[in-house]
């Protein structure tokens, strides 16, 4: 197992915008702490990407995002292949791209991970609550799976 990252964003407050953590959540129960696996993993969960997890991108190997998403059946996971490129102009430091801060870890630091991924759970309820909707939570053990195949396969 490679040093491997997985950067989890979104809001727990607000509905499906949480469901983020709580796959960070189930991962983190369902990895074996006995195992190379866990203690090769970090997580961090935070609101919102920002320019400061260009240092920790930069030195990991393969780096997962996992945030929540609109406009697909809720529940539906996505996962894609990312590079370090700009995809869309920096307006503000409200809302960062994984791209844009692949692109960052390379320009700041001069590395950028061999692989990096984003995945996404399509969420429908974005209201001011602290569970997640019934689609969104039977997804989270499958987004945690999709996670360790990724991370088994690096």
């Amino acid at each position: 197992m490679s040093k491997a990252l997985v950067l989890a964003c979104g809001n727990s407050q607000r509905g499906d915008d949480g469901v983020a953590h709580q796959v960070v959540s189930y991962l983190r129960n369902h990895l074996s702490y006995a195992t190379a696996e866990f203690h090769a993993v970090k997580f961090h969960c935070q609101q919102q990407w920002t320019p400061e997890l260009a240092k920790p991108i930069s030195q990991a190997e393969i780096v997962i995002f996992v945030d929540a998403a609109v406009g697909a059946p809720s529940g539906s996971i996505t996962c894609r292949r990312l590079q370090p490129v700009s995809d869309a102009p920096l307006a503000s430091t409200h809302h960062i791209s994984p791209n844009y801060l692949l692109l960052l870890a390379q320009e700041l630091y001069g590395k950028s991970p061999a692989r990096a991924y984003s995945l996404t759970i399509a969420g429908d309820s974005f209201e001011s609550e602290e569970t997640v909707s019934p689609p969104v939570r039977r997804a989270i053990p499958g987004s945690a799976e999709r996670i360790k195949q990724l991370l088994a396969t690096s």
